[in-house]
């Protein structure tokens, strides 16, 4: 075994806006899908690198290599994560638990979710093996793309959807149940939105690297 992680959950003095932070984050099927955030049960070894989060990862010190400092913060940790997974075990403990807060709901929180989801868009396009080959980020993709076309006739489904799942995971009062599927609305547009800019920006900064290349050339 190379590395080992586990749940990040949100400490028990949390406000109400980062317990709902930590709701769209641990919600299962449509959250973050990261075991850590979700605090999966079970001892099992990692199948994607974005499984455990970088604030509960312990590596053996002989196979820890530096983080990739081309990709820059944002991304580091996955393909960290990728790296330690193609020379061996990754493990996931549910006994290994930090205790990590959240950013508070909407704010800081959509604003962490922006640049992170953006990065993801521009990894994409860079080719990353470990983004390109979560099958999660395409499903989601075309379930936002489909949402946005047929809004009207999706929005009652998925805010029944939102709130039923949301509030089997959530440790916010009940008062404060009412608000999950709005507050579902505006995370899962952030990350629509984030990753289709962090694509066409990739995209861009592509184009603008093979020109320069060209020109150099000639």
């Amino acid at each position: 075994m190379l590395a080992l992680g586990g749940p990040d959950p949100a400490p028990a003095d949390s406000t109400p806006a980062e317990l709902m932070s930590e709701t769209l984050l641990s919600t299962r099927f449509i959250g973050s899908g990261v075991a850590a955030h979700e605090g999966r049960r079970g001892v099992f070894e990692i199948r994607s690198a974005s499984a455990i989060a970088l604030v509960n990862l312990f590596v053996r010190r002989s196979a820890f290599t530096g983080f990739d400092e081309s990709i820059g913060y944002i991304g580091e940790d996955t393909a960290l994560l990728e790296s330690l997974r193609e020379r061996g075990r990754v493990v996931y403990h549910d006994g290994v638990i930090v205790y990590h807060r959240r950013r508070a709901f909407p704010g800081p929180y959509l604003r962490q979710r922006w640049r992170y989801r953006v990065k993801t868009g521009e990894l994409l396009v860079r080719g990353s093996r470990a983004h390109r080959s979560n099958g999660r980020i395409h499903a989601f993709l075309v379930a936002g793309t489909i949402g946005i076309l047929f809004a009207p006739l999706v929005i009652i489904p998925y805010a029944i959807l939102t709130f039923v799942l949301g509030a089997r995971a959530t440790r916010l009062p009940p008062s404060k149940w009412p608000m999950i599927p709005v507050a579902f609305a505006m995370h899962h547009a952030t990350y629509y939105f984030g990753i289709v800019t962090g694509i066409v920006r990739g995209i861009i900064r592509r184009g603008g690297n093979n020109h320069a290349e060209s020109e150099s050339r000639s």
